[in-house]
This record gives structure tokens, sequence and C-alpha cells, in this order.
């Protein structure tokens, strides 16, 4: 596939919104955060030898990359410097609210945007 996103082109994506958002001091649309979110997962890919995974089955290195996150929250348990440990189930379950809110205040603003398109 030619047009393949690569993290290059991605990584420009996101500094290219980073400025914008903060040249404009504005909050960060879907499209924004459905970038960093690729951007996260790319990377998580290139460094774990995923990358060709990415196009062809790219739920398996999204559950990956959830898996070690999981493992990383359960050594972050037992991290004394925290005040707090940190739960997955929890941050997900927060991330699930968040993510919510996003989307129900792009379907009041009427936005449908696609998160690579040029702006």
């Amino acid at each position: 596939m030619e047009d393949r996103l690569t993290t290059l082109k991605i990584r420009n994506r996101v500094r290219s919104v980073n400025r914008r958002l903060a040249k404009n001091n504005a909050d960060p649309r879907c499209a924004d955060r459905s970038l960093w979110g690729a951007f996260a997962v790319l990377n998580f890919a290139d460094i774990t030898g995923l990358s060709g995974d990415v196009q062809v089955d790219p739920e398996t290195v999204l559950c990956d990359l959830l898996a070690d996150l999981m493992h990383w929250c359960d050594v972050q348990k037992t991290n004394d410097c925290l005040i707090e440990s940190i739960d997955f189930e929890s941050a997900l379950e927060r991330a699930r609210d968040h993510y919510s809110k996003e989307c129900a205040d792009k379907r009041r603003a009427g936005r449908m945007d696609h998160p690579y398109a040029q702006r």
C-alpha cells in the first residue's frame, strides 16, 4: 500500500497539530486525539517489531500495547515514590468517560473531522 501512514508522516502531523493548538490556545479535536493515539500505536509497533502488523492486524498491536500498559501499572504499584498507585481498570474507566464526553462535544458542535486530513 503506497499511501501508508508512516511514523514520520504522523510525527509531522502531530507537530503541526500541536503548533496549531498552541498558537490558537485551542482545545484538541477528536481528530487531534486520534492522531496522538496513532502516533503512540505506531511507535509501540516500531519498537516491538510489530510495524508490519499495524496495517494488517491493528487490533493485535493495540491489544499488545494495552497488555504492556497493564504490566506497567503493576510495576508502578510497587513504586514507593508514588503518592497513589495506578490501577489500570480505574484508568480505563476514566478514559472511557473522557472519550464519551469528547465524542458528545464533537456531536454537539456538528464536527466530523478526519484525523489525518491536512488543515
